[in-house]
């Protein structure tokens, strides 16, 4: 047994040691190296080297989901083209609470280069609303009672190089963050804005930007305001197609240094509307097309506040602008859902950046007048502990419409200067870092009064001064 058990061994070794040289004669295949992915720091945390290329990609989003409730009450559907004399709507029809859940996948792209960094942003927002949370509501149509509904929106979607941002991106006009859950009265850009622009950077913290931005955008320039008596038939001066003639051309100065930001702001852009009066299409001194250009500046600052605690800062804004309301006031006072759902019941229209009439009984000449608009807006923000914070926001707004609409009857169109006055709190805990669970409480008080005369067939008119308040709960996850 022991030499049967030496020869089977001495064979096996035999035949190893034969395959191991005739192996070794044989051309060696080695795998292909793995190239994992590696971290690329040199932009921030997040980023990393996509396989093959010299781009670093960082990849993120946002689940965010907002409820809230309102009190409903009695409204009047405001004056514009888009709508009737008057209607008044029960308060039953109104609903009182509305619900968000919105998704935001985001993709930022950069790459190296002899001219300076490459980088490519792309946001893309989901969302299912539902009541007060989904537009409409609105005074524009009459609806105030809404049901579901699911969106997609691009936020962002723009290159910049070389000082150059070309495609969808955050105006260059405004300053103030939105902090605040339920929208205040002041100039945004929630989507974004289409834009080319160029930002040219100094020592010290300076720069300086000139753009030029879609007025497409411009929900409030893309219409006009009519008066007459019956102001939406084809005999009286109505507002037709909207031509895009010109961009809005945006400018502004700032300074970024440890203490905060100093920034100011411009804006010049064009206002055009169309009569629908076929003796203006041949007759008049102002034709049947009417232009007239627009302006906004505004001021702003932020002051960081470490001495108080880590994080806390100030900031404020004032703006003023002529037939500019999408820059002073945001997307509109009765075409933002969310500033309606506060007074539903009294806030009458004050939507357009221009007002169209007519300046003889005949109506063979056409005139128009810019709205003028005033916006103060200040927020404190401070942390009570690290995982704590704060906000507390107060804003005050005055919309005056031209001297031909505030002496003409409100039942034919005319408006009267509007004050309003906003204040806002809320408080976030973070149990881990960007996660946020808020809630707020906010309270609008509006102050406007019918010029000359009450239109008559809406039984008991609704409040022109209306104040209301909303709850809203925040569950916010970034990634």
């Amino acid at each position: 047994m022991t030499l049967t058990k030496s020869l089977l061994l001495g064979t096996s070794a035999a035949l190893l040691v034969g395959a191991g040289a005739q192996a070794a004669d044989l051309p060696s295949r080695k795998a292909a190296p793995v190239e994992y992915v590696r971290v690329c720091d040199a932009y921030g945390a997040g980023f990393y080297w996509i396989p093959g290329t010299d781009t670093c990609l960082k990849v993120g989003g946002r689940i965010r989901v907002d409820m809230w409730y309102t009190p409903a009450k009695n409204a009047v559907s405001h004056r514009s083209t888009g709508g009737g004399t008057g209607t008044f709507i029960s308060s039953n029809g109104v609903d009182q609470n509305g619900w968000y859940a919105r998704g935001v996948v985001n993709m930022d792209a950069r790459t190296q280069s002899a001219w300076g960094t490459v980088q490519t942003v792309f946001s893309l927002r989901l969302a299912a609303a539902s009541g007060l949370a989904n537009s409409p509501p609105g005074y524009s149509t009459g609806v105030f009672s809404a049901g579901n509904a699911n969106t997609a929106t691009i936020e962002a979607a723009y290159i910049r190089f070389a000082g150059f941002t070309v495609g969808q991106a955050a105006s260059n006009f405004v300053f103030m963050p939105g902090y605040i859950y339920h929208s205040p009265m002041y100039g945004g850009f929630p989507n974004g804005i289409r834009q080319l622009a160029y930002t040219a950077t100094f020592g010290g913290g300076f720069s300086a930007t000139l753009a030029l931005e879609n007025r497409g955008e411009l929900n409030l320039s893309t219409s006009a305001n009519t008066l007459g008596a019956n102001p939406f038939t084809a005999t009286a001066a109505t507002a037709g197609p909207m031509a895009q003639r010109l961009p809005a051309l945006v400018g502004n100065l700032r300074v970024d240094q440890a203490w905060g930001t100093v920034m100011v702001s411009g804006v010049v852009l064009q206002n055009n509307a169309t009569f629908g009066n076929a003796p203006l299409a041949v007759v008049g001194n102002a034709g049947p097309s009417i232009n007239r250009t627009g302006w906004a500046v505004s001021g702003n600052v932020r002051i960081n506040l470490p001495m108080l605690a880590q994080g806390d800062h100030f900031l404020a804004t004032v703006a003023y602008g002529v037939g500019a309301l999408d820059y002073v006031t945001g997307i509109g006072a009765n075409a933002n859902f969310l500033n309606t759902g506060s007074w539903l019941g009294g806030f009458l229209r004050v939507d357009r950046n221009m007002t169209l009439y007519c300046v003889n009984a005949a109506c063979t000449v056409g005139g128009a007048e810019q709205t003028k608009a005033l916006n103060i807006v200040a927020m404190f923000v401070h942390y009570w502990t690290p995982s704590l914070r704060s906000t507390l926001m107060g804003a005050y707004t005055r919309i005056t419409p031209g001297s031909v609409t505030q002496n003409t009857a409100w039942a034919q169109g005319g408006l009267s200067k509007a004050d309003l006055w906003q204040v806002a709190g809320q408080l976030i805990w973070s149990p881990v870092r960007n996660f946020d669970i808020g809630v707020e409480l906010s309270y609008a008080k509006l102050k406007q009064s019918l010029p000359l005369s009450v239109p008559a067939g809406l039984g008991t008119l609704a409040n022109v001064s209306p104040s209301n308040w909303t709850g809203r709960v925040r569950v916010e996850r970034t990634f």
